[in-house]
């Protein structure tokens, strides 16, 4: 029994030692939260820059009361660039800066300009120099041109997405700058020099602003407005081509015509129907 007690002392006495290590081995483990994935944020989502160019099918500028023997000339051509945003999948809005279809004309006529005229002759004895007031004939103009501007802050729904082709309806409202300008008895008094033999003529315009003629101009701001409808095709990720009918009106802005004896006639209210092709960039 001694010899047993011996032993079992012995052995208590050496595992002792060693049950502070085995104990720590067997401490709980300890449980950290997992992070979050990381989320990358998408820069610009929802905006796009979008531009286009369009083609007015009706003439915005009246000029029926216009007289044979002017030219007219009308540019139907539009365009507009600005920026949109999609609300969500329905609805998105626009801000777009552009530029109107314009308009100019003119009547040309034979008139004369007033001015010095300088005679040189050169001869064995020298140089002699005559110098006087003198007129030449030259190209009289009655003559006006038209020009707007608009920023146009406009909405639309989008009518769903089918075979890639999405058709929406809008509307915008905006302001309008626009201006015209008018002058009659305009000339275009032009210097000459010539030299025949041993003579050298010299014609000089007199002071320019006399060949201006009476001009009339003004430039204004005004309410602008549009309807339309299209649709547009996603070619890729991020760019889609728009194809949409406008009818745009500037209901008091002013332009210039003429009237039947060439005379300026001066109307308010432009509207017309345009045909626009344009692109959109999507930013994500």
């Amino acid at each position: 029994m001694k010899l047993i007690s011996r032993i079992a002392s012995a052995l208590f006495a050496t595992l002792l030692p060693l049950t502070p290590a085995l104990a720590a081995d067997y401490d709980p483990p300890i449980y950290v939260d997992q992070a979050p994935d990381y989320q990358p944020v998408e820069v610009g989502s929802g905006w796009y820059l979008r531009g286009d160019v369009g083609y007015a099918f009706n003439k915005p500028y009246d000029f029926s009361e216009t007289p044979a023997g002017f030219t007219t000339k009308d540019s139907p051509f539009s365009g507009s660039v600005g920026m949109g945003y999609h609300f969500n999948d329905y609805l998105r809005g626009e801000l777009n800066f552009g530029l109107l279809p314009t308009s100019k004309f003119a009547s040309n006529f034979n008139s004369t300009c007033t001015g010095t005229q300088t005679v040189s002759v050169t001869s064995a004895g020298g140089t002699t120099v005559f110098a006087g007031p003198s007129t030449r004939g030259c190209e009289g103009s009655n003559n006006g041109n038209n020009k707007a501007y608009d920023v146009m802050a406009s909405a639309f729904v989008d009518l769903g997405t089918y075979v890639g082709i999405t058709p929406y309806v809008g509307g915008g409202v905006g302001v309008a700058y626009s201006t015209y300008r008018f002058a009659e008895g305009d000339r275009n008094c032009v210097p000459s020099s010539t030299t025949v033999g041993n003579t050298t003529t010299i014609f000089e315009c007199d002071d320019p602003s006399g060949y201006r003629g009476s001009a009339k101009s003004e430039k204004q701001f005004g309410l602008t407005y549009m309807l339309g409808a299209g649709f547009a095709y996603q070619v890729s990720k991020n760019v889609s081509v728009d194809v949409g009918y406008q009818y745009v009106a500037l209901p008091s802005a002013k332009y210039v015509v003429s009237d039947g004896a060439g005379a300026a006639v001066y109307k308010k209210s432009l509207d017309y129907q345009t045909v626009k092709l344009g692109l959109r960039y999507d930013l994500w």
